[in-house]
């Protein structure tokens, strides 16, 4: 009994992640999240009190796989600083690209996405993705700290270096879903190393 229960709450947020990422906050209905998950409306309050609470836990989740299959395997590794920016850069368009061909649309940062629509109206949401913002600076800034230790940036504030790159990182995805085009991602990608070794 209690496995089931606990796969009915995995479907729930795995459907919630698919549903937010494709369309938005506001076009994810809980009728339409029980219809896809294949779930009775109370076996979704049963689980999560609201939708906000649901919403808050897809944000987790997804961080928590993001990091694991993106995040850790090109930060946590002996490359040179520098190099894991350029490797982080070249997998978000992967991932991107490859969404696009089997999707038809540039999906945009999923936290960004939820981020711009939300921030403002949910204070926990709003929080929650913060949360994730900073988890992503914190990576890049420990790669620019391993670029500076090694030679490769000039001596500067390289939490200030992190947050431009992540700007110019979640600018040009915006670009590129309003544009429905890899390209304009590519294209702002190429500014982003220039502006994390630049003088801070």
């Amino acid at each position: 009994m209690a496995v089931a229960g606990i796969n009915t709450r995995d479907r729930i947020i795995k459907t919630a992640i698919t549903l937010l990422w494709r369309q938005s906050y506001q076009g994810t209905s809980v009728d339409a999240l029980c219809a896809r998950a294949d779930i009775k409306k109370g076996s979704f309050y049963h689980f999560f009190p609201s939708k906000t609470d649901l919403v808050v836990t897809s944000i987790e989740t997804s961080w928590e796989h993001t990091r694991a299959t993106v995040f850790s395997p090109i930060f946590d590794n002996d490359n040179n600083g520098l190099r894991q920016l350029g490797d982080f850069i070249h997998k978000v368009d992967e991932i991107q690209s490859d969404m696009l061909s089997h999707e038809g649309t540039y999906p945009g940062c999923p936290f960004g996405n939820m981020g711009q629509e939300m921030a403002h109206k949910d204070e926990r949401i709003g929080r929650a993705i913060q949360k994730v913002f900073e988890a992503h600076c914190d990576y890049f800034e420990g790669a620019l700290n391993r670029a500076r230790s090694s030679g490769d940036i000039p001596p500067g504030d390289n939490r200030k270096r992190a947050k431009n790159f992540f700007a110019l990182m979640e600018g040009g995805l915006l670009l590129a879903k309003v544009a429905n085009d890899p390209a304009v991602f590519r294209d702002v990608a190429q500014a982003t190393l220039l502006v994390a070794a630049g003088e801070s």
